[in-house]
């Protein structure tokens, strides 16, 4: 049978079309190549310029399918690639595809760093997104120090974000997705005795249950002489103490039950501390939170923590005090909601009078 050169341009062009078509609905499948790797808080990002509140850098961020990737890379300046754990972990990587690439500073220069995230894909070639990274090796983190999240435009302009999505709103920084630990550092390592008060809203929380995420406790946390995560052979590391310790405002389902406990090592050796006392609180109303850290003659660390409602006036008595024998005698402080939705609108720290009364 003889074929029309009509009838063949026609099928070619069929096919052409067809092999378009599938070729079009796998791109469509794998998904936008440039939005694979989601760099959380911008790819210019700045680390030390107010002083180094922990051993780390953190650049955190997402693989939004990572169904369709074998495996996440990392490396800086051009160095050999190193693994990228993704999330669920079920503790700092809180939802799939969820990463968090650790840097020390010795992995870093003073000034622009090159930071580069590179996706194996099952099909198709790696997707690769860089992140520069500005650091500053020589600063210290100026105390006092406020901040008030209401009018900051770049949260890494004032804080270290150690974990966690946030985002800035018009009241503050508010936790974008509640899990376990979401962390914003604050501070210097070298800081020794100070005083922070923080102002922020609860707008609602995970009841606590055994097992992850919340692990038996719900809060909003602040520690303080924080230095780092410690290694342990995680991407990132897991291991959180020793830490100073961390004044944790336990959440309760009922809200007029809420408690103060202090978690020091989380050891035998340094059991937790908690209030007698129980406090109330109001879903989507601000309070204010005051935490105190101050080395006594003794040797001994003093940590002291109250909380109270917003405009009312701050009470005399702390609501929990506790002492921690050979501790940090300096470090940075951190925010940390634990299974919190909150958002934090300011925070103020100031030294302690180093002739302060060590009872008062």
């Amino acid at each position: 049978m003889k074929v029309s050169k009509g009838f063949k341009w026609s099928l070619v062009l069929f096919l052409t079309l067809v092999s378009g078509r599938i070729f079009a609905q796998e791109t469509k499948a794998a998904g936008d190549d440039s939005e694979l790797i989601q760099i959380w808080y911008g790819p210019e990002q700045r680390f030390g310029h107010l002083g180094h509140p922990q051993r780390w850098i953190n650049v955190l961020g997402n693989i939004n399918r990572p169904e369709a990737v074998d495996s996440v890379s990392f490396s800086i300046n051009g160095r050999p690639e190193r693994r990228l754990a993704l999330g669920c972990d079920l503790h700092r990587l809180g939802f799939p595809g969820d990463f968090n690439a650790q840097l020390s500073w010795d992995d870093v220069e003073e000034g622009a760093n090159a930071l580069l995230i590179k996706a194996y894909r099952k099909k198709g070639r790696p997707v690769s997104k860089e992140v520069t990274v500005h650091v500053g090796q020589d600063q210290t983190w100026p105390l006092p120090y406020c901040v008030d999240f209401s009018t900051t435009e770049h949260l890494q302009d004032v804080v270290q974000v150690v974990d966690g999505h946030w985002g800035l709103e018009d009241t503050g920084v508010r936790t974008l997705q509640r899990y376990y630990d979401r962390v914003l550092a604050i501070g210097d390592t070298t800081w020794k005795n100070y005083q922070a008060t923080v102002r922020l809203t609860v707008h609602g929380f995970t009841p606590s249950e055994p097992g992850p995420p919340t692990y038996n406790v719900t809060h909003f946390g602040v520690a303080m002489r924080w230095r780092g995560h410690h290694h342990d052979g995680r991407q990132p590391s897991r291991k959180w103490f020793p830490l100073g310790a961390q004044g944790e405002f336990l959440l309760k389902d009922n809200l007029d039950r809420c408690q103060w406990r202090i978690l020091f090592d989380g050891t035998q050796d340094k059991p937790r501390k908690y209030s007698e006392k129980r406090n109330s609180l109001a879903i989507g109303q601000a309070i204010l939170i005051k935490a105190q850290v101050a080395s006594l003659p003794d040797g001994r660390t003093r940590y002291r923590f109250k909380q109270w409602a917003d405009g009312a006036p701050e009470p005399i008595a702390w609501d929990v005090e506790g002492l921690e024998a050979g501790d940090y005698p300096s470090g940075a402080l951190c925010l940390v909601p634990h299974n919190s939705d909150v958002t934090i609108h300011e925070v103020r720290v100031e030294p302690l009078d180093l002739n302060f009364d060590p009872g008062g």
